[in-house]
């Protein structure tokens, strides 16, 4: 019974922002569009619960209180990630990959502002056909010099059956969403994966950018 009336009442809430939203913006979270906004509310901006979890956030509801805690991004992928510097092939058993070039861009989400591309070449280690995104790709995301977190545009490569020993050249379209009048320099590029198909996550990359 508790949980149904703080349900009812976390829903009562919710719509009551709703209908007094002012603005909604469209929420990506890793490079992952949402389907529930972000909202405006008396200039303050809120975002939905399942997004910060999505984000990483860690969420429970005690008594009357809901409490949200963020583990650092390093805290939860330090020991997932194997790390290398730009233009050395690193390895995880089924992708291999290297980071060709990094080059100034346009914020591909506003179409003008500070970006980058980046181009990464991955390659097939498995025994036959397969995807990043059968894998358990999940993102590519760029930090810049001044800790700010790019986001990479969609792009159709992730799909792509490649070939045993084969590979594809991707370039990858970063900018800060929401935006930003200025960046840092390019700085490290991390590739995540996720479990998948009842396997454990692959070991995914941090590859330093700069010179």
């Amino acid at each position: 019974m508790n949980k149904l009336l703080v349900g009812m009442g976390i829903f009562l809430s919710a719509l009551v922002l709703a209908q007094a939203a002012q603005r909604t913006y469209r929420l990506i979270v890793n490079g992952q569009a949402q389907t529930t906004p972000a909202i405006v509310v008396n200039g303050k901006t809120y975002v939905p619960l399942e997004a910060l979890q999505k984000a990483g956030a860690q969420a429970s509801l005690q008594g009357g209180e809901l409490r949200v805690q963020f583990i650092p991004v390093g805290g939860q992928q330090q020991a997932l990630l194997l790390e290398g510097k730009k233009g050395e092939w690193l390895s995880n058993g089924t992708w291999r990959l290297r980071v060709l070039d990094v080059a100034p861009g346009t914020n591909p989400f506003f179409g003008s502002g500070p970006g980058y591309v980046v181009r990464v070449e991955v390659r097939n280690l498995t025994s036959g056909k397969t995807s990043l995104l059968k894998t358990g790709f999940d993102s590519f995301q760029l930090l810049d010099s001044q800790g700010n977190q790019l986001v990479a545009a969609s792009f159709g490569e992730q799909y792509t059956d490649i070939p045993q020993a084969d590979g594809v050249v991707i370039a990858l379209r970063f900018g800060p969403n929401p935006r930003l009048e200025a960046i840092g320099a390019p700085d490290k590029l991390l590739v995540n994966f996720r479990p998948s198909g009842g396997k454990p996550a692959l070991k995914g990359f941090r590859v330093f950018l700069a010179e």
